[in-house]
């Protein structure tokens, strides 16, 4: 009897133990916990070790890069921006155009993903589909995030193991019932940190590029003369009031069963009116003729 009391007390120290390690850590200070301890920054250690080794020529870098175009030919600037998004083995995260073709003032907008070795040459070809506007790039080290992250889960599936070995040895329910509640607790840590490993090696291996494009009827011209701004703004005025006078001529169809329906109603109520004053003019006797003097 004292044999199987002495293991049930090994075992439930040994349930205690890895509860205080997965913890908070904050009280317990004997020699096992400490231990315990150590076992995590050992492990922590070895994969800083491991990925940090050749962490000068492979860090893990999330890049990002905004570029906004002007185009001449919409259509040609835009299928050569989607062809080579395929080819260099990107997709299209996202993708939206609107404007029209007639206005010259039509837009496209859109997500890219390409694999960040070929970013270089993604922003060269598509920079040469029109004018440059604006171009930014940028960086995000996150590779001390990843490394904690392996330690952690390194650290989780040795708790794993330790807690499936536990839960063969228990013999009581509510020790077995305690063990699967903190394995249970320990897969969920292991399934996110997982998760969100998979996302940073999706954020690294492929650059997020957006991509602004619009039409204008020449290209921009970086530095334009007094001369240019002047004619601009002729043929500006000169284009919105044509699109005013076509808009107007427009709505003025779109109006005009409504406008001929109120033009019978109004002609209806004049004829009217009309009608009723010439009956009351009808029905009022004249006015006696004024005395004649000396009668």
């Amino acid at each position: 009897m004292k044999k199987h009391k002495g293991l049930r007390l090994a075992a439930a120290l040994l349930v205690l133990l890895l509860l205080a390690g997965c913890g908070a850590g904050s009280g317990a200070a004997d020699s096992t916990a400490a231990a315990q301890g150590a076992v995590t920054e050992e492990s922590y250690d070895a994969a800083l070790t491991e990925t940090g080794s050749d962490a000068a020529s492979d860090r893990k870098l999330i890049t990002t890069a905004d570029l906004s175009l002007d185009v001449t030919d919409f259509d040609a600037a835009t299928g050569e921006i989607e062809r080579q998004v395929e080819e260099l083995g990107g997709y299209l995260a996202s993708s939206s155009k609107g404007g029209s073709a007639e206005s010259a003032n039509r837009w496209a907008e859109y997500q890219a993903r390409i694999p960040a070795q070929r970013l270089g040459a993604f922003l060269d070809s598509a920079g040469g589909t029109g004018t440059v506007i604006s171009l930014t790039q940028g960086t995000t080290d996150v590779t001390s995030a990843y490394v904690d992250n392996e330690a952690r889960l390194e650290s989780l599936r040795t708790q794993e193991e330790r807690l499936l070995e536990l839960m063969a040895q228990a013999e009581k329910l509510e020790d077995l019932i305690l063990l699967e509640d903190k394995l249970t607790e320990v897969r969920y840590e292991i399934e996110s940190i997982t998760g969100q490993q998979k996302l940073y090696d999706n954020q690294v291996a492929y650059a997020t590029v957006s991509l602004y494009v619009n039409e204008v009827s020449r290209e921009t011209i970086t530095a334009p003369t007094f001369a240019d701004r002047i004619a601009e703004a002729f043929y500006g005025s000169g284009r919105n009031f044509l699109q005013m006078l076509e808009n107007g001529l427009i709505l003025l169809i779109y109006m005009l069963p409504m406008l001929l329906v109120v033009l019978v109603i109004v002609a209806v109520v004049l004829l009217s009116v009309r009608a009723g004053r010439r009956r009351r003019a009808k029905r009022t006797p004249p006015p006696p003729p004024p005395p004649q003097a000396g009668v």
